[in-house]
């Protein structure tokens, strides 16, 4: 999934929608909300990140934007029509690398039954 200009957020008004109508699941390093689309299940998804300055200084929260960002691109396809998703990285991210993120990522979607349950083999 390649992430386009009009399937970003940008107004404060959406993400504070997504807080207010959605529902969200927490992970260790991500915070997962998302809310459905005004617009209707058959529009493409918009994404937001939200990464703050107790995270660190800024080539850190912009390191760890673009990971999300190549996360979405990767695993995003469960998200991706009719629905605001806002992920909000969380402080202990600064602490892990790609795979960490990537891990927790799978797990919040599949929380939120967007991915099927990974089966075991034992």
């Amino acid at each position: 999934m390649q992430l386009k200009r009009n399937q970003t957020m940008k107004r404060a008004s959406e993400f504070a929608m997504v807080r207010s109508e959605g529902r969200s699941e927490a992970g260790r390093f991500l915070i997962l909300g998302t809310a459905p689309l005004k617009e209707g299940a058959a529009a493409p998804s918009r994404f937001g990140i939200i990464t703050t300055k107790r995270i660190g200084h800024a080539v850190l929260r912009n390191t760890l934007r673009r990971r999300v960002r190549e996360i979405l691109r990767a695993h995003g396809e469960p998200l991706s029509h009719g629905l605001y998703v806002v992920i909000v990285v969380r402080n202990r991210a600064a602490l892990t690398d790609y795979a960490g993120l990537e891990k927790d990522f799978r797990k919040l979607l599949t929380r939120c039954k967007m991915l099927p349950t990974p089966c075991s083999n034992s």
